[in-house]
C-alpha cells in the first residue's frame, strides 16, 4: 500500500514540480500537494492546512528558499524543508542548511530525491516523538510537584550529610518559614534545635530505612512518626544512593484520641468496680478501703478519704495515702467551713490548695508535710439525702477538671448506695441474729415458739408488704405528699414565714423530682423490656398539648414565660397516654431551659412525605440509616417545641437522648429563679425517643429558629402504614 504524503511546493515552474511528482509517485507515494510561488501564498497555505514536507526552489523571480524558511519559522511549524534547485552554490547551500533546511538537491540529478524525502520524514517523526516525550516529562514533573506539595505529611529530602535539599509546602507551614530558610539547613537542627538530641532519629536514617512511633520534637508541638528511606538510582548499571527521603507524620490527633480512650476506659472501669461491689457482703470498712484503692488505681489519685454523717458531724470512716499525722487531724470535719456546707448542700467543691478558711491550721500543716496540693470534695448522696463526703487529692498543682468532678460525683452517688446497702445489711444481720436467739428460746417453750412464729409471720408479711410498696405503690404516697404540700403551699392561705415558705418549696420540689423519677424509671423499664403495647386511636396533638400546659399553668405563673400553642388540629393515630408523656417531657424540658420572661412556641403541622425527605441531612445526624426504614405513608405530623433559652451545644445533641445523660451542671438545667429549677433524672429524652421509636416516629433537636435556644421536633406518621405484600402472605 502506498504512503500518503502531503507536499507543499514552493516553485515558480509547474513543469519542474510535475517532474518531482513523477519521481515520488513512481516510488510509491500517494501525494496530495499544493504549489505556491509568493510570500502571501505561502503564509496562507501554512495557516490553512497541515503538511508533511515543503519542497522549495532556491531562487524564484519574486521569492526565495531563504525567505520561505523564515516564514516557516515564524509560523511555528516544524516541517522538513527540502531545497531542489537548478543551480546553487556550495556556500549558499551550507547557509540554507544552517538556516533550517533539511537537505538540498540539484534538478538535473534527482536520484537522491526519494531517499532524501524518506530521511527527512523519518527525522521529522523522530523530532515529534522526542518533543512529545519531553512535554510528557515536563507535565509529569509539574503534576508530581503539585502532589508533593499537596501531601498532608511533612516530606523532606536530604543528602547523606543531613542537609535539606527539598521539602514540600507542609514543612513551610509547620515551621512558619520560607523555602530559603529551610533549604540548606541540617534536618537535625531544624527539628531538634541547634543543641541537637542524643536520640536523634535522623542520625541513623542516612544508612538504612528507619521508622519510629510517637516522638516529639522541641521545635514543634504535638506527636509525630518518622519514616526515612534512602533514594536509590541506577547509574551505568550500578546502584547509587542519592540521598534520603524523610516522611514526618503528625499523629497528635490519634494520640489525643488514644489518651481520651484511656481516660474513658479508666472511668468506666472505676464505675464498674463501684457498681460490682454494690451487693458485696464484706465488712463495711474493708469494702470502703477497697473502693478507695480502686479509685486510686484507676483515676491516679494520691490521697482519699470517706467521711460519714454521724450525730450532725462528719466522721472519718476510711482513708488511703494519709500519713500518721494527717489522719488524726481530719478525724472529724467541722461544719463551720463554708466548703463543708456547700458539699452537704449537694454541690461538689474543688480547690488548688488548702487555705486557712477551709481547714484548721494544724490540718494545713499536716497536708503540706505529705505534699497535698489540689483537692476535691463531693457529696455522698442518695436522692436528696446526704450521707457523707468523699475527699480526693493529689500532689500535682493542677486543679481537678469539671469532667473529673462529674465522674467523682457519679462515684459518690454509687458509694452512697453502697454504704446504705451495707448499713441495711448490717441491720439485717443483727435482726437475723436476734431471730436466731428467739428461735433457741422458743424451742424451750412451746408457747414462746408459737409467739415467735406469729412474730415471724408478721415480720414476713411486713417484709412482703414493703417490697410490694417499693415496687408498685410508691406513686400513691408521693401523690399524696405532693398534693398536701401543694395545698399548704399554694391554696391553704396559711401565712408562712419566709423560712417556712422556702422549706415547703424545697419539699415540694424534692417530691416532684421523686415523682418524676419514679414515673421515668417505670416508663424506661417498660420501654427497655419492649413491653409497650400501643393503644392507638385518632387524637389531636394540639389538644393534648393544651391539656398538658394547663398542668404547668400554676407554677409557670411565677416564671412569666409566654407559651404559645398553635397549628394543625387534625387527629392522627397514636397512643394517648404515651403521646401525652412525650409532650409533657418536651414541654417541661423547654420550660427548664427558658429564662424568666422568655417565650416558648409549640407548632403542629402536617407534611407530605417529600418535604420530610428533604430534611434527610438533619435526620441522618440522629438516625444514620435514614431514610432506610422510613414508614411508607404519604402524610406525617410534625410538632416543634421552640424556646429561646440557653440552647444545647452541638456536640451534646446526640447524647441528650441517652439514659441518665445531663448537659453540664445545674446551670444548664435551670434558667428560672422560682420554679422548674432542678436537674432531672436524665431519662426524659430517652423516654421520648423510646416512645417515638414504638410509633415508628422520629425525634431530633436543632438550634432555635432565631439562632437562640433549642428546637425539639417530633414526627408521627399521620396515617397507619399498610402491611407489605410479604407480610400479608
Amino acid at each position: 500500500m502506498s504512503q500518503e504524503l502531503k507536499i507543499l511546493f514552493v516553485e515558480d515552474s509547474e513543469e519542474d514540480m510535475l517532474l518531482l511528482l513523477h519521481h515520488l509517485q513512481k516510488a510509491g507515494f500517494g501525494i496530495k500537494y499544493s504549489r505556491v510561488q509568493a510570500e502571501g501564498e505561502l503564509k496562507e497555505a501554512l495557516a490553512g492546512e497541515s503538511w508533511d514536507i515543503i519542497i522549495s526552489d532556491f531562487r524564484m523571480p519574486d521569492f526565495s528558499a531563504n525567505r520561505a524558511l523564515e516564514l516557516l519559522k515564524e509560523s511555528g511549524g516544524d516541517l522538513p524543508f527540502l531545497i531542489v534547485s537548478g543551480k546553487i552554490g556550495e556556500d549558499q547551500a551550507v547557509a540554507a542548511m544552517k538556516a533550517g533546511a533539511t537537505d538540498y538537491l540539484m534538478k538535473d540529478n534527482l536520484s537522491r530525491l526519494v531517499p532524501a524525502v524518506e530521511r527527512a520524514l523519518r527525522e521529522a517523526e523522530e523530532r515529534r516523538r522526542r518533543h512529545k516525550a519531553e512535554l510528557a516529562i515536563l507535565t509529569g514533573k509539574v503534576e508530581w510537584e503539585a502532589v508533593f506539595d499537596a501531601v498532608s505529611d511533612l516530606i523532606l529530602v536530604t543528602d547523606y550529610s543531613g542537609i535539606v535539599t527539598r521539602c514540600n509546602r507542609r514543612v513551610i507551614e509547620y515551621f512558619q518559614s520560607d523555602y530559603p530558610d529551610i533549604i540548606g539547613r541540617k534536618i537535625s537542627s531544624l527539628f531538634y534545635g541547634d543543641n541537637g538530641c542524643e536520640d536523634d532519629i535522623f542520625l541513623s536514617s542516612a544508612r538504612s530505612q528507619t521508622g519510629m512511633e510517637d516522638i516529639r520534637f522541641p521545635s514543634l508541638s504535638g506527636w509525630f512518626t518518622v519514616t526515612s528511606c534512602p533514594m536509590v538510582s541506577m547509574d551505568a548499571g550500578e546502584t547509587a544512593r542519592r540521598g534520603v527521603v524523610h516522611i514526618v507524620k503528625d499523629v497528635s490527633r490519634r494520640k489525643r484520641m488514644e489518651e481520651e480512650k484511656r481516660v474513658s476506659d479508666r472511668e468506666l472501669l472505676t464505675l464498674y468496680a463501684v457498681a460490682f461491689r454494690l451487693n458485696s457482703e464484706r465488712d463495711s470498712k474493708e469494702l470502703l478501703n477497697d473502693m478507695l484503692f480502686q479509685i486510686h488505681n484507676m483515676l491516679r489519685i494520691d490521697f482519699s478519704s470517706i467521711h460519714l454523717l454521724e450525730k450532725g458531724g462528719l466522721k472519718l470512716k476510711a482513708s488511703l495515702g494519709f500519713s500518721a499525722d494527717f489522719e488524726p487531724a481530719v478525724k472529724r470535719l467541722l461544719n463551720y467551713a463554708p466548703w463543708v456546707g456547700e458539699v452537704l448542700a449537694g454541690k461538689p467543691y474543688k480547690a488548688r490548695a488548702l487555705a486557712s478558711k477551709e481547714m484548721p491550721q494544724e490540718v494545713i500543716e499536716a497536708a503540706k508535710n505529705i505534699g497535698i496540693h489540689a483537692w476535691c470534695a463531693v457529696p455522698l448522696k442518695i436522692g436528696s439525702e446526704i450521707v457523707g463526703v468523699l475527699m480526693v487529692a493529689h500532689k500535682s498543682e493542677k486543679n481537678f477538671s469539671d469532667r473529673e468532678v462529674f465522674l467523682l460525683t457519679s462515684i459518690g452517688s454509687q458509694l452512697a448506695v453502697l454504704i446504705e446497702n451495707h448499713q441495711l445489711y448490717e441491720r439485717m444481720k443483727e435482726k437475723a441474729a436476734e431471730l436466731q436467739r428467739s428461735r433457741k428460746a422458743l424451742r424451750e417453750n412451746l408457747h414462746e415458739v408459737k409467739l415467735a412464729n406469729i412474730e415471724l409471720d408478721r415480720l414476713n408479711r411486713a417484709k412482703n408488704s414493703f417490697i410490694g410498696m417499693a415496687s408498685h405503690e410508691l406513686k400513691t404516697p408521693i401523690t399524696s405528699i405532693l398534693g398536701g404540700v401543694e395545698f399548704l403551699l399554694k391554696y391553704s392561705n396559711i401565712a408562712l414565714t419566709t423560712e417556712q415558705g422556702e422549706i415547703f418549696s424545697s419539699v415540694h420540689e424534692s417530691v416532684v423530682q421523686l415523682k418524676n423519677l419514679v414515673e421515668d424509671l417505670l416508663s424506661i423499664s417498660r420501654i427497655e423490656a419492649k413491653g409497650i403495647v400501643l393503644q392507638k386511636r385518632p387524637l389531636s396533638l394540639i389538644s393534648i398539648s393544651r391539656e398538658v400546659f394547663d398542668g404547668f399553668a400554676l407554677p409557670l405563673s411565677r416564671r412569666n414565660v409566654n407559651v404559645q400553642i398553635m397549628g394543625d388540629e387534625r387527629p392522627i393515630p397514636a397512643d394517648e397516654g404515651f403521646a401525652r408523656l412525650v409532650i409533657r417531657n418536651l414541654m417541661e424540658n423547654a420550660i427548664k431551659f427558658t429564662p424568666d420572661g422568655g417565650e416558648i412556641i409549640i407548632i403542629c403541622r402536617q407534611l407530605p412525605r417529600e418535604e420530610v425527605l428533604a430534611e434527610r441531612s438533619v435526620l441522618k445526624e440522629f438516625y444514620p440509616i435514614f431514610p432506610k426504614g422510613f414508614p411508607e405513608v404519604a402524610q406525617y405530623c410534625r410538632m416543634d417545641f421552640c424556646d429561646n433559652g440557653i440552647g444545647i451545644p452541638s456536640e451534646e445533641r446526640l447524647r441528650v437522648f441517652e439514659k441518665f445523660y445531663g448537659v453540664g451542671d445545674i446551670a444548664y438545667h435551670s434558667s428560672g429563679k422560682t420554679e422548674f429549677m432542678s436537674k432531672g433524672s436524665g431519662l426524659g429524652l430517652s423516654i421520648v425517643k423510646g416512645i417515638m421509636d414504638a410509633h415508628n416516629g422520629y425525634v431530633w433537636v436543632t438550634d432555635g429558629p432565631t439562632g437562640r435556644g433549642s428546637m425539639f421536633s417530633i414526627l408521627f406518621p399521620a396515617e397507619e402504614q399498610l402491611p407489605s405484600a410479604l407480610e400479608c402472605s
